[in-house]
């Protein structure tokens, strides 16, 4: 495998302290699919739902009452795995003047390290947690034991679409995906249809992407199949017209893994360095890159020739919701949940704080403010999010991985 990484392996480093972390915690709850979580164990659990309760956290409020009394506040702190907040933060502070918007872009395993360990020295900081669910971490470490809190008015979720209507431990205002990016230059049709296809010769080489040792999104797709391994033999078979035959491997992801890495991927630190070397023009056998869909918005301003394909066997991929949290004991809570309230569209849907995330590659949850630009949610062959199978068997597939390295 050829690789451009980083000397220490962010994800690993980061989940082995979130377990350490979480060993000297105050008790482990109850845990939910889907990232919702029941309150139980110990106290300090039972306080934080009691918190939430009391804040109102279950109502909802007319924008005007949470902005008089946010203006109190004065403030409101964002822990964001995107960098589009500070969009965000100049719009709502254009919006809501008198309340001054701190936020924080970090990895969303740096988010659940830093309010575990926050919150487990006393220290509550953040007032709204903007995160993705990083193979089951947040469900698990943050919402299950009640370092975050649901916050979902019900003028913002009648308008949005199941699960995220009702079956959902967070409010998710969008979700993306990771895609396999294609050069429009030199191929007019996707040249990849089925998952299979990355293990043939014309690609050794020549597949882009991130290091799912890294990246939590990357990973996630790859237990999404490991999950399904069922829907993978039925692909290689589809593939190559007869079943499959595994070679010292448990089941067909685990042998798509094996020889997907024997065909050397090049390993990137980020999806921005796999669409511009995908996309750039001029190419004459351009590589192939599996990257985040949402980097589509960036074709028109870097001038990519890019596209990505939404048609591959067995699946596309696995969604990657996007998650809006209540940090628990949040010190200026109603700032916050004004903040969530115009980060996912406000009740109309045309809040200037959703339309940084409203682009392309990128699916609205809800269905008055979608693009109309790409396939609907309805049309997208996706495997859903079980942050319960991925929790319990990132190791193995981790271990696997770097063995097969």
């Amino acid at each position: 495998m050829k690789k451009k990484r980083k000397a220490a392996t962010g994800l690993l480093v980061a989940f082995t302290m979130m377990f350490m972390l979480a060993a000297c915690g105050s008790g482990a709850g109850e845990k939910t699919h889907g990232g919702g979580g029941k309150a139980g164990g110990a106290g300090g659990v039972a306080a934080a739902s009691e918190w939430a309760e009391q804040n109102g956290l279950n109502k909802t409020e007319t924008v005007d009452e949470l902005y008089a009394k946010a203006k109190q506040e004065g403030k409101v702190v964002v822990y964001s795995q995107s960098s589009r907040i500070k969009d965000v933060k100049a719009s709502f502070e254009a919006k809501y003047p008198g309340i001054k918007v701190e936020a924080f872009n970090m990895s969303t395993n740096d988010i659940v390290e830093k309010v575990i360990r926050e919150q487990g020295a006393g220290i509550y900081n953040a007032d709204v947690i903007f995160v993705k669910d990083a193979s089951g971490a947040v469900s698990t470490e943050l919402t299950t034991k009640k370092l975050v809190h649901s916050y979902m008015p019900a003028d913002l979720t009648a308008k949005m679409v199941e699960p995220y209507k009702s079956k959902s431990g967070g409010l998710v205002p969008y979700f993306s995906l990771r895609a396999i990016f294609y050069n429009t230059d030199v191929y007019k049709t996707p040249p990849v249809t089925n998952w299979w296809d990355l293990t043939m010769p014309e690609w050794k080489g020549k597949v882009l992407m991130n290091d799912p040792i890294d990246s939590a999104d990357m990973m996630d797709l790859f237990l999404a199949m490991a999950q399904h391994a069922d829907e993978m033999k039925e692909a290689y078979k589809a593939k190559f017209g007869k079943d499959i035959v595994l070679n010292g491997t448990e089941n067909a992801a685990y042998e798509f893994f094996k020889r997907f890495l024997a065909n050397d991927p090049v390993l990137l630190k980020s999806s921005d360095e796999v669409v511009e070397a995908v996309g750039s023009a001029a190419q004459g056998k351009p590589p192939i890159g599996i990257g985040a869909s949402s980097k589509l918005r960036e074709v028109i301003e870097k001038k990519l020739s890019i596209a990505a394909t939404y048609d591959v066997l067995p699946r596309i991929s696995v969604v990657g919701p996007s998650y809006l949290y209540v940090a628990d004991k949040a010190p200026n809570v109603n700032a916050a949940k004004l903040m969530i309230r115009w980060m996912a569209g406000e009740a109309d849907g045309k809040s200037d704080g959703f339309k940084p995330f409203n682009v392309m590659g990128s699916w609205s949850t809800r269905t008055d403010n979608g693009r109309t630009d790409q396939p609907g949610i309805d049309q997208l062959k996706v495997w859903d999010y079980d942050s319960d199978y991925f929790y319990a068997n990132f190791v193995k597939f981790r271990e696997f991985w770097l063995r097969m390295q």
